[in-house]
């Protein structure tokens, strides 16, 4: 490309900063071979079946709403621990992620009220919504800074007016993080970025704010490791 004359090609150039890396971008489909293998490896903390702390304790305190027969899309499923655990509570659930493979391996072993998908969230075409719940555990924080508004602008429009929007990320109380600056001029992601519980208030600034807090790693029977923040919102 030898100018750029609109944002969407500014953004495709920065894309290919990201790819260039020695990471690369693990937010494109190019990514799925990686996260099958990641999610697959014994021992692996995300290789769990168990359900996020904060997923189960904002449902135990009713902050969720009534998840009985409610549309829920969980982006970036990964071992769809997540989304099993909410079919169980009675929801519908929409799981997306890059993970093909995986993907394709857990299809058969879902409840009948699952539906995975594999798909590019920044990129592909997503899942009709509205939902009442739209949840994020782990993939926002794989996404490069300059594709946080691509996101934003594709994955809030899906929550029903008052549902519930969550996500949970890297904490930036507990670990070292790059500035957005240095992935965007290096294109090294670090292996995913963290946030602090004043950037995921101020990020999705357009919600209102239900919960913003650090996952509690002492609550049994959850995936819940320290060095995580959950925060809840819901639609204005």
């Amino acid at each position: 490309m030898a100018r750029i004359y609109t944002v969407d090609q500014l953004l495709e150039v920065l894309d290919q900063v990201v790819s260039a890396s020695g990471r690369g971008d693990r937010s494109e489909a190019s990514a799925a071979e990686y996260w099958t293998g990641l999610l697959t490896t014994p021992g692996h903390p995300l290789a769990t079946q168990l359900p996020d702390e904060p997923l189960v304790d904002w449902h135990d305190r009713g902050l969720l709403g009534d998840l009985s027969g409610a549309r829920v899309l969980d982006v970036g499923c990964g071992g769809a621990r997540n989304t099993r655990w909410l079919a169980e509570q009675g929801a519908t659930v929409h799981g997306i992620d890059l993970a093909t493979d995986l993907l394709d391996t857990l299809r058969p072993t879902m409840p009948a009220e699952v539906t995975l998908t594999a798909l590019d969230v920044l990129r592909d075409p997503l899942p009709e919504g509205p939902f009442d719940l739209v949840y994020d555990s782990g993939c926002f924080h794989h996404i490069a800074p300059h594709r946080r508004i691509t996101y934003l602008q594709r994955v809030l429009p899906l929550v029903r007016p008052g549902g519930r929007f969550a996500i949970v990320t890297f904490a930036a109380e507990q670990m070292e993080t790059p500035s957005d600056l240095d992935v965007v001029t290096t294109g090294d992601t670090y292996g995913g970025m963290t946030f602090s519980l004043d950037d995921l208030r101020t990020i999705f600034g357009t919600l209102t704010p239900v919960e913003l807090r650090a996952v509690n790693p002492d609550r049994p029977n959850t995936f819940a490791p320290n060095f995580l923040n959950a925060a809840l919102f819901t639609t204005k």
